[in-house]
């Protein structure tokens, strides 16, 4: 017999996913990521897969559940930081974003 608890729990757990799925696909859209279909997805599989697990009768180790539930972000925020970013070669004597950085669009310039 499924408990009422189980099911808030799986509901809780269902409109988390599609939740975080929603929010990398805006995302991936409003920086124009590649397919954010396809980011959207991939985020969305591997939170889903991870809620099946832990809702399954299976013994699964909670430390294998986390590593699914940010493999999928992860992967994604990756790819935005490429996007982001570019190939640029990287200045090993400034930081990102550093008063020495040329490389920001959004630097002030004093006229």
């Amino acid at each position: 017999m499924v408990s009422l608890q189980g099911i808030a729990v799986a509901l809780v757990g269902v409109a988390a996913v599609l939740g975080c799925a929603g929010v990398v696909y805006r995302d991936a859209a409003q920086n124009e990521v590649s397919r954010p279909i396809l980011w959207a997805g991939v985020v969305g599989v591997a939170w889903g897969s991870a809620l099946g697990l832990y809702l399954s009768p299976l013994a699964v180790p909670i430390p294998g559940l986390l590593v699914m539930v940010v493999g999928g972000p992860a992967l994604y925020l990756f790819e935005r930081d490429d996007v982001t970013h570019g190939d640029e070669p990287a200045d090993p004597f400034s930081l990102p974003g550093g008063p020495g950085d040329d490389s920001s669009s959004d630097q002030r310039t004093d006229e």
